[in-house]
């Protein structure tokens, strides 16, 4: 019962229908009691007689206009019990439509019966300890009726109908009454109310009101006015501001109607209602301030492209002006066709997927061509909403990066050239040198082969010549050194085969490090990116340091792998640089959560608390003069930005520095 309870009352505070939840509260009353009929109903604060008990939700409908059981209800409310009649078998009480049995239970709240419940046709009847099992359900029929009885205390002026009391109430307005020869005005307290003052306080006529009108507001209220007078409509609704008792302006909406008119058909009497709609206009004044500040484009669509409401701070920012497009489909305005087929390929999606849908273009516009930044999410069953944004300038600015990052890469490059250059070198020696060997050692291989050739080729050979072959290939055999050549060889050729694939695997990570990432970003191995920096930067660190690598295995991480290398890189080759003599350098990754975390750690000679609060500034080295463009930490520092990650650095002099990386696995 509690949770059919919720979720009645819940419905309730979602539509504020009142009857609603009575008709709702009876059909829990049914069902949970088995009941075929009932009713709950009002007593009227009147002397207590079944007569004053105003039927609020009932089944059948018959008994809202008159409750059955009269006798036993006047009963109920006079003694304050709940009253049962059981009926004998076959046969049925005054009541239409037939009740065989019959039970009335007070709702009383404060000493006082304030409702009354009556169910009926039970199967086996009813007993008292029903009323234990529905006490949750009679709670809260006692707290609605006792609220609706506060609320009568509070204005007795306002209409019997909980309904329309209530209504009325939560509206906040005040209603009038004007005869327009006299210019006599009757109005309710509540006006004065909204306008901060006590009833009596102002002399209540046409001309009291006129004065507390805004003075800006008045020559169209006489226009109105003057129009409603001449003209044959029954109905009027205006806006205006009267003047608070304390010199601020409250915002009114107006609407009245014609109730008396004299035999030329004039108006003689009009009757309306003010509503205080000043907190209205007030967030509306906030939120077309706060529209006006947001530099994007709103729309709201319709799923088949209609456009419905459209906001935006900056005009020009539109191929075409509002009036133009408002309400019309966008397959039918002179837009560029992929910019159609692109927005309703994303609407469609938004609307049925219901998550947030963003894409990018560009546009030629009389300012020049212009990016734009375009995110949907569905309002409504058929609808979304485009919030659009000029993303020009941060498009420019993404390119500027993009070079200054390419210019530091190239820089990177220029100063580990030499190293490369010697790491190609060492391997390029040794395989020539070996191939130079190798091709002697061919040269003394080929008078022993063509021997051999000889020998193979004859089909009846001659003793004797036989002889003379054999012991002429003894001869090359021992004068060439055979034995040594065939033990060399293979020792030569993968000797080879190893400078050869370190060559490789230089040109592969300088590769690596100039390539361009693709515009989308890509799932990437950080330790084998890291292996490719280590490759590159080798040159710079076997003379200084020993490496030491820490990898735990990581998933792929989405990013631009890219620009991670020349992050890792540019770490590498500043802590190479940091070690004077010799040192040691400890690379670690492991995975913490939803992150990649890479650890850079140098023994070298560390950084002074002023010098660490800078090394993130543009231009900005402690190396000599030609030697650094000061650009290298502050690019990284960007890269592991826009990459939503973060970088931390931890160093003391003369004992090394740590560079912190962490990085989200699937960045937003």
């Amino acid at each position: 019962m509690l949770q059919t309870l919720l979720d009645v009352q819940t419905e309730f505070v979602r539509s504020r229908d009142t009857q609603r939840l009575l008709d709702g509260l009876l059909g829990v009353l049914l069902s949970q009691t088995g009941s075929e009929y009932g009713f709950i109903g009002e007593v009227l604060p009147c002397s207590p007689s079944p007569t004053n008990v105003r039927v609020l939700a009932s089944h059948p409908p018959a008994w809202r206009n008159a409750p059955p059981l009269g006798h036993l209800l006047g009963a109920v409310i006079a003694n304050g019990q709940p009253t049962m009649h059981p009926g004998a078998p076959g046969e049925a009480l005054d009541a239409s439509p037939s009740v065989q049995t019959f039970m009335a239970i007070p709702l009383r709240s404060g000493g006082h019966t304030v409702g009354l419940v009556g169910i009926a046709n039970r199967p086996g009847g009813y007993d008292l300890g029903l009323t234990h099992f529905l006490q949750p359900l009679l709670t809260t029929l006692e707290n609605f009726l006792q609220g609706e009885h506060d609320l009568r205390l509070q204005d007795p002026s306002l209409p019997e109908d909980p309904e329309l009391r209530r209504t009325l109430l939560s509206v906040e307005q005040s209603l009038w009454s004007l005869h327009v020869p006299s210019r006599q005005l009757s109005i309710s307290r509540r006006f004065w109310e909204i306008l901060g003052y006590a009833e009596g306080e102002l002399e209540p006529s046409a001309t009291t009101w006129w004065s507390l009108c805004h003075p800006e507001d008045r020559p169209r209220l006489k226009k109105i006015f003057s129009e409603f007078m001449e003209g044959t409509s029954s109905l009027l609704e205006f806006e205006y501001r009267a003047r608070r008792k304390d010199g601020s302006w409250a915002y009114i909406l107006n609407r009245a109607r014609v109730g008396e008119r004299d035999a030329n058909g004039r108006p003689l009497r009009l009757m309306g209602i003010d509503l205080d709609i000043t907190a209205t206009k007030r967030g509306e004044e906030r939120l077309s301030a706060l529209l006006r500040a947001i530099p994007d484009l709103i729309f709201r669509m319709r799923g088949d492209g209609t456009y419905l409401d459209f906001s935006c701070s900056t005009p020009e920012e539109t191929l075409l002006q509002a009036e133009l497009f408002l309400g019309r489909n966008i397959r039918d305005l002179q837009m560029p066709p992929f910019l159609v087929d692109l927005t309703m390929t994303h609407l469609d999606h938004a609307i049925r997927e219901g998550a947030l849908d963003v894409y990018e273009y560009e546009l030629d516009m009389p300012l020049g061509r212009q990016s734009y930044e375009a995110r949907l999410v569905r309002s409504g069953p058929d609808e979304a909403v485009a919030i659009v944004r000029n993303i020009t300038e941060r498009k420019l600015a993404e390119q500027r990066q993009s070079q200054l990052i390419r210019a530091e890469k190239l820089a990177s490059l220029g100063q580990l050239a030499a190293g490369v250059a010697h790491e190609v070198t060492n391997p390029v020696s040794y395989v020539i040198s070996n191939l130079s060997t190798l091709s002697q050692y061919v040269s003394s291989l080929l008078p022993l082969l063509k021997l051999q050739e000889e020998i193979a080729r004859e089909r009846a050979p001659d003793p004797a010549l036989l002889s003379q072959q054999f012991a002429r290939l003894r001869e090359l055999w021992n004068q060439e050194d055979m034995e040594y050549l065939i033990q060399d060889m293979p020792e030569m050729v993968e000797e080879s085969m190893v400078g050869a694939q370190r060559i490789k695997e230089i040109i592969r990570s300088l590769r690596t490090f100039a390539r361009s990432d693709d515009a989308k970003p890509q799932r990437a191995d950080l330790n084998e990116e890291l292996e490719s920096s280590l490759r590159m930067v080798w040159s710079e660190l076997k003379y200084k340091c020993e490496v030491k690598r820490d990898f735990a295995p990581l998933p792929p991480v989405t990013c631009y792998p890219t620009q991670l290398n020349q992050v890792f890189t540019n770490l590498l080759v500043n802590a190479a640089h940091a070690i004077e003599t010799r040192g040691e350098l400890h690379v670690r990754t492991w995975q913490e959560q939803d992150e990649v975390v890479v650890q850079i750690s140098d023994t070298g000679r560390g950084m002074s608390p002023e010098t660490l609060s800078r090394i993130f500034t543009p231009f900005f080295t402690t190396k000599p003069r030609g030697q650094g463009t000061g650009l290298g930490l502050s690019i990284s520092y960007d890269i592991i930005s826009r990459h939503e990650g973060r970088i931390d650095v931890k160093s003391e002099v003369n004992k090394g520095t740590t560079f912190t990386i962490y990085l989200p696995i699937s960045p937003t």
